[in-house]
């Protein structure tokens, strides 16, 4: 891991702003324009950046890091919105039955996203086009590339954890962190008030952003679409919005032992917080992933059993199963939806699975042991989920 520097006093607070207003500023001088559309995204904004000088502890590479992820952001929403004004047809496109993805992080998401979107007939949308929605003369996916590979000289054990990069399959968060309530800041940086806070906001006017922002992708390529295949582990806990914003959604949820991935993903987020400060508290995180993973499982396993939500489109994918038969599980689904699976899609499968078996790297591991936690305490607290839609347990 390389060293990250220092070189002031302040950490950089005396040379880069994160003020609210100065960074509005710049985003609007950068683009020329200064119209940010509704204004519902501003509390969130404004609340993140109070939580990032209160809370975040940056120093300076990560608070380099911070002004550009915000700045870029701003930009891109400014462009959209302009389109939006300039083109009132975008916002008429229609987007018919995507396909969502969704379930607890590291339980086989990306993977199944990654399958669905070998289907020729299926669209994913790409990290470089939700950071850069409306062309422009410096806008490209290299420029994700770059920023990628910036990441992994900073941290490299961050790839062997996930991959990225500006041309693969994404994320919905990119697209949430448009109106700043998004699971990518909490990601990012520690910024627990702004997550507090978030938890009890209605979250509506983030999918009405998402669907525009779909949108604006169909038209700003005009490359037909048949299909969008979306992908976000936060969709889990906002099913209802799901299927308020997209009425014919097909929802997949994966499931896997809870108390298997809370290492996991808590080394993960640790790795993220680091790139922007050096005061990561590991048993911290572990405490909020717990919490968090085992009131998460109580939610979507009663909003499930009151039908609330329409069951009948959400198909459930155990991870045990997925890493076993990915094909299997593809061709499950596919039946489930009704839908063929063309010659085209069955050989790029086929190729996918090969590749990722000969090219990916090791993957990241991380012991339940290592979170410090009581393994009897924890189980006991998520056997209702495991019980209610047949997941093993990975850890004993």
């Amino acid at each position: 891991m390389v060293s990250l520097g220092r070189g002031l006093g302040d950490d950089g607070r005396s040379l880069i702003s994160l003020d609210p207003d100065d960074l509005r500023a710049a985003a609007t001088a950068t683009t020329g324009l200064d119209d940010f559309g509704d204004d519902w995204w501003e509390e969130p904004f404004r609340r993140l950046c109070t939580s990032l000088e209160a809370e975040a502890r940056l120093h300076l590479p990560g608070r380099l890091r911070t002004r550009g992820e915000i700045q870029l952001i701003l930009q891109n929403r400014l462009r959209m919105v302009d389109l939006w004004a300039r083109e009132p047809a975008v916002l008429r496109e229609p987007v018919h039955a995507p396909i969502v993805v969704t379930g607890l992080g590291r339980s086989g998401t990306t993977l199944l996203h990654e399958l669905l979107a070998c289907d020729p007939d299926n669209r994913p949308p790409l990290l470089w086009e939700l950071l850069f929605s409306v062309p422009y003369e410096d806008a490209s996916g290299d420029l994700c590339d770059d920023e990628i590979r910036l990441m992994d000289e900073m941290v490299p054990a961050f790839t062997a954890m996930h991959e990225n990069g500006g041309r693969l399959p994404t994320e919905c968060i990119f697209s949430f962190a448009h109106q700043f309530s998004s699971d990518m800041y909490t990601g990012l940086y520690n910024v627990a008030d702004y997550t507090m806070w978030r938890s009890g906001v209605d979250q509506a006017p983030i999918y009405d952003w998402h669907k525009r922002q779909l949108q604006t992708l169909q038209w700003v390529t005009e490359r037909p679409t048949t299909r969008w295949v979306v992908k976000a582990p936060s969709h889990l806990s906002a099913l209802p919005l799901v299927f308020s914003t997209y009425p014919d959604a097909r929802v997949v949820i994966t499931h896997r032992d809870p108390l298997r991935v809370i290492g996991s993903l808590t080394d993960l987020m640790a790795t993220l917080h680091y790139m922007h400060s050096d005061h990561v508290d590991h048993s911290v995180l572990v405490q909020f992933m717990a919490m968090g993973f085992e009131m998460q499982m109580d939610h979507v396993t009663a909003e499930r059993d009151a039908g609330d939500i329409p069951n009948d489109q959400i198909a459930d994918v155990v991870y045990r199963d997925l890493v076993a038969d990915p094909v299997g599980v593809v061709e499950g689904l596919y039946d489930g939806w009704g839908l063929p699976i063309s010659p085209e899609f069955r050989s790029a499968l086929e190729a996918y699975l090969a590749a990722r078996h000969t090219a990916r790297r090791s993957g990241h591991d991380y012991s339940f042991a290592d979170t410090g936690l009581d393994l009897a305490t924890h189980r006991a607290l998520v056997a209702p989920y495991q019980e209610r839609f047949g997941v093993p347990s990975e850890v004993s």
